[in-house]
């Protein structure tokens, strides 16, 4: 029941959004347009259903075109490069932890000192140094590793996954350092080493399944961080995306299949993750 209520009150707060470039214009104009805002509201559920028939006016093509199926081959590349990132920045983040914790705690702080300046970098500017580099290898050497912008419909994929993931792996480097080190305070991390575990054995086999639970839902913030970057990336690399796509298309009915292409997702994900951490602990299969 909680599932649901959460699943139907966020699809009305999106749809309700999805009008409020009417409000906005209105605020402007200095007139409140409540009228014309639900009028919208009504004309967008009315236009999606047949999904099939929903046009739009490419502004690029300056043409009437279908929203369906070639919305698709957008959002899908998004969210290829949204997923490659999330994985690689969760993955390094815990490798990156578990190794630091096998340091001393004067070493660790040192870490911990680096990772709040290294998160305030802002993510345009490793983007225009990934590309920079990049440049000075191929001027250095003659080999191009990578593209640094999309020229028709070419697909690059491994620098920008890189550069969307450096920030958040840092910022959930640094918040992984936090709960690893909480739980290192821990009755059970105490026992275990007078038992004679090893400080590895101790992180890997105890510490790394007890603080998971605690990174899981701290990363909630890293991904909607790294949704935010997106569209910088997007622009940055002209990436044939759904957000350009959308910006070049702004329309109610664009907007909310672009939301939802990116919430549902991350919104099942994260309920059937809740739901098994949450059984886990209260469950008591903590140990």
């Amino acid at each position: 029941m909680k599932f649901l209520l959460k699943f139907l009150f966020s699809l009305i707060v999106i749809l309700l959004a999805s009008g409020l470039p009417v409000l906005v214009g209105g605020f402007a104009a200095g007139e409140l347009r409540l009228e014309i805002y639900f009028r919208t509201i009504r004309d967008v559920l009315e236009s999606l259903w047949p999904v099939q028939d929903i046009a739009i006016m490419n502004f690029r093509a300056q043409q009437e075109m279908p929203l369906f199926p070639d919305i698709f081959a957008y959002i899908s590349y998004s969210l290829q490069i949204l997923t490659l990132a999330i994985i690689a920045a969760v993955v390094t983040a815990l490798v990156f932890t578990v190794l630091t914790m096998m340091l001393p705690d004067r070493w660790r702080e040192q870490v911990k000192l680096a990772l709040y300046f290294l998160e305030s970098i802002p993510d345009l500017l490793v983007i225009m140094l990934a590309q920079l580099a990049v440049i000075a290898f191929f001027k250095k050497t003659g080999i191009l590793v990578s593209s640094i912008a999309v020229l028709g419909d070419d697909r690059i994929y491994w620098l920008p996954v890189l550069c969307l993931m450096i920030l958040p792996m840092i910022q959930l480097y640094r918040l992984s350092m936090l709960t690893f080190q909480e739980e290192e305070r821990q009755l059970y991390v105490e026992f275990a080493r007078s038992l004679g575990y090893s400080k590895a054995i101790t992180v890997l086999l105890h510490m790394f399944r007890n603080a998971m639970t605690s990174v899981f839902f701290q990363s909630k913030k890293t991904v909607w961080f790294m949704l935010s970057n997106l569209f910088v990336l997007e622009l940055m690399f002209n990436l044939p995306g759904i957000i350009l796509f959308w910006q070049e298309n702004m329309t109610p009915e664009v907007f909310l299949v672009t939301v939802l292409s990116f919430f549902l997702p991350v919104f099942i994900l994260y309920s059937i993750g809740e739901w098994y951490f949450l059984r886990r602990l209260y469950g008591r299969e903590i140990v």
